[in-house]
């Protein structure tokens, strides 16, 4: 039996979809590529969004994929939609207004089937979430690319 290889799962971008008092829109795309000659499946891929608010990280959102077919050798780009509306917002956006900007961090696992056999493959990754991106948000402008 050929030996089974770890899918690459990228977070590619993080988008500010919708910005308001309440709550805060994000699009977070992540990249799943299959190096095995044999598709895989993508039973889940939960993921956290998380923002520093001072000196420590608070949870504004999360997501997760559902289950996904990728083809052998082959790869998936997951545009998955979240929305935060909890206390910890009002912390990000304090920290935001008074530097700027923000570095929003998504982690998460992404739990692969494949044949007989399934394991999890965490991933981890930070990202700048800048006033231009806001303001074109609040603007109704299409996100940054």
């Amino acid at each position: 039996m050929p030996v089974l290889h770890d899918p690459v799962v990228t977070l590619e971008d993080v988008r500010v979809r919708k910005i308001s008092l309440s709550s805060l829109d994000l699009e977070v795309t992540i990249r799943v590529e299959n190096p095995n000659l044999i598709g895989i499946t993508v039973r889940e891929l939960p993921f956290t969004v998380m923002c520093s608010s001072g000196n420590r990280d608070q949870e504004i959102a999360a997501g997760n994929t559902g289950r996904i077919k990728i083809p052998a050798k082959g790869s998936t780009v997951f545009r998955i939609p979240t929305t935060s509306q909890n206390t910890a917002l009002i912390g990000a956006l304090a920290t935001f207004v008074t530097k700027g900007g923000i570095q929003v961090t998504i982690q998460g696992k992404a739990t692969i089937d494949c044949l007989l056999f399934g394991w999890s493959i965490p991933f981890s990754k930070t990202l700048p979430v800048t006033m231009a991106q806001v303001v074109d948000a609040v603007a109704g402008k299409e996100p940054l690319k």
